[in-house]
């Protein structure tokens, strides 16, 4: 049979065609014969299958790509399906923290992505118990293939294919009385930059740092600028400075990973997550909130983030604070395995493809 055609759809610099593309391009150089093509929207990927009908596709969704409503992604999905075997990996899977009316009318839109499709992909399997739990417990060809490194990251082993990483570097000495935490990404609610100026602030009023900046690097979610002005009057009440760098280039982006500053991974609303990825292939060590999913990500790639309890007072400005006096725990230590790799990635769909075969 053959592969399918992979479809990335949305705009590059949108998380989860981004992850498409670097996974279309790791099955392309594993496989030759896998093709790709790039859309600027889901209705243009409609038209695309419509007109070449390829006998498989397959798609990375996420309801916002892929419709301005949750029943318009599942209505496209479902249109999709229709024209040719398709298989979806599905992100930002519904789970509690969405609130308890939208959780459920996410998980009936979704449940219809998964129902039309072929087999689904998820990044974990704290995503697989999501799927079960809100989506439908009795899926059939349900692949969970984590996100993979990237086999060129600067910190990765050229002979270990990018799973390891070379040296313990410690980042630059921060100035002793200045805590600079960082969190990568998009700026919206759940993120945890609240989380981080709270606690900032604590440290501050107790004395244990003389100043406070939580850097967001990055720019708002689209229709979260007004959170912004939030975070900085927050920010602000209890002596902490609030930033935010907007969107930057490519290597303004890599270079700041690399500054004095602790690394911070803070998300209440878990699904798979590419910013903590990020700090590890830079050689850094990130403090990250202890969830279900951050649990299978560090027995994954043991040794490469740092762990808090986000239910214990107190936990997180201990944890920032440890940090900031230790430099060197926030350097990934020499020989962090970072496997997976989209190499791997890469492996897994095309012997899944092979069994789910139509």
């Amino acid at each position: 049979m053959p592969t399918p055609l992979c479809i990335v759809v949305g705009p590059p610099s949108h998380g989860v065609t981004a992850y498409a593309s670097d996974v279309a391009a790791s099955l392309i150089e594993a496989d030759p014969a896998v093709r790709r093509r790039d859309v600027a929207t889901a209705e243009l990927a409609e038209t695309l299958v419509a007109d070449e009908r390829p006998a498989r596709v397959h798609l990375h969704v996420t309801d916002k790509l892929f419709g301005s409503s949750l029943e318009d992604a599942a209505d496209q999905i479902e249109r999709l399906a229709a024209l040719t075997s398709l298989t979806v990996t599905l992100h930002d899977l519904p789970q509690p923290s969405d609130g308890e009316t939208a959780v459920h009318r996410r998980a009936a839109a979704y449940r219809r992505m998964a129902q039309a499709a072929h087999g689904v992909v998820v990044s974990s399997e704290h995503e697989r118990s999501l799927l079960a739990e809100h989506v439908d417990d009795a899926l059939p060809r349900v692949l969970v293939a984590p996100l993979g490194t990237r086999p060129g990251a600067p910190f990765a082993s050229a002979g270990s294919a990018g799973s390891g990483v070379d040296a313990a570097s410690a980042p630059p000495a921060a100035d002793p009385s200045e805590l600079r935490v960082v969190i990568a990404g998009y700026v919206y609610p759940g993120k945890g930059h609240d989380d981080a100026i709270a606690a900032c602030g604590d440290l501050v009023r107790r004395g244990e740092a003389a100043s406070a900046t939580v850097v967001a690097l990055g720019g708002p979610s689209a229709g979260h600028e007004r959170d912004v002005e939030a975070l900085a009057s927050a920010a602000t009440a209890v002596g902490v400075r609030f930033e935010v760098t907007g969107r930057l280039g490519d290597e303004a982006y890599a270079a700041a990973f690399h500054a004095p500053v602790v690394p911070l991974v803070a998300h209440r609303h878990w699904s798979a997550s590419r910013s903590l990825l990020d700090w590890a292939e830079q050689g850094r060590r990130a403090v990250v909130a202890d969830t279900r999913y951050t649990r299978e990500m560090d027995a994954l790639r043991p040794g490469s983030i740092a762990l808090y309890d986000p239910e214990s007072d107190g936990a997180l400005a201990a944890a920032l604070l440890a940090a900031h006096r230790d430099p060197r725990s926030t350097a990934l230590p020499a020989g962090t395995s970072l496997a997976p790799t989209l190499d791997d990635t890469a492996a897994a769909h095309l012997a899944w493809w092979r069994e789910v075969a139509p």
